[in-house]
């Protein structure tokens, strides 16, 4: 058993460092200006190893891209289902974002330059299903928040999904970017008091 979880814990390590190695690469150059060698090298990984766990290069980018939607769809899910105020939801849902940028800044780069300045990859279609059961999700949570009288009538959950979504996408990339930690709990609590009150308070 414990040769098994050995065997469990050295692959998740190796995986893991090929994706941190690839996301930096991809964000950086794009799915066209990288090669199996760069990922190689940067990831101090053999390419008979990367081969063998992801097939080719667009195996690894496959993988990561599903690997964040993933989690993030199952985040956003388990924070749907909190027994909290949906303003509070949305608080939280901005933490966890935060926290995540933080700890993974090279596959929130990824992940960001993929929707900011999407390739045309014709293997990247099937991802769009992950994607609109994130939206659907974040969709019905604001709903809940109309019908249980939490938000205005007249919001509109797509509008305000939208909306939301841009804000967080700004305060990730300028918190990659920027040599000061900009991003923390009081700015995720700041930022949602804002939308939610709006500037006429």
């Amino acid at each position: 058993m414990k040769a098994i979880n050995d065997k469990i814990e050295n692959e998740t390590t190796t995986k893991a460092t090929i994706f941190r190695a690839a996301a930096k690469l991809f964000a950086e150059k794009g799915y066209n200006g990288v090669s199996m060698r760069e990922i190689s090298e940067q990831s101090s990984v053999t390419k008979p190893t990367i081969y063998y766990y992801f097939g080719n290069k667009e195996g690894i980018y496959k993988a990561l891209i599903q690997e964040a939607l993933a989690y993030h769809t199952e985040d956003l899910r388990q924070i749907s289902l909190l027994n909290i105020p949906v303003k509070q939801k949305l608080v939280e849902l901005m933490k966890r974002r935060f926290q995540v940028s933080l700890r993974h800044p090279e596959l929130t780069k990824f992940v960001l330059e993929i929707f900011n300045h999407h390739e045309k990859l014709p293997f990247l279609n099937g991802i769009y299903k992950e994607v609109e059961c994130h939206g659907k999700i974040f969709t019905e949570m604001i709903q809940e928040g109309i019908n249980s009288g939490e938000f205005g009538a007249s919001a509109k959950p797509e509008l305000a999904v939208e909306v939301i979504g841009g804000v967080l996408m700004h305060f990730l990339m300028n918190g990659l970017h920027s040599r000061q930690r900009v991003l923390s709990n009081q700015l995720a609590e700041d930022v949602v008091e804002l939308l939610f009150k709006g500037l006429n308070e």
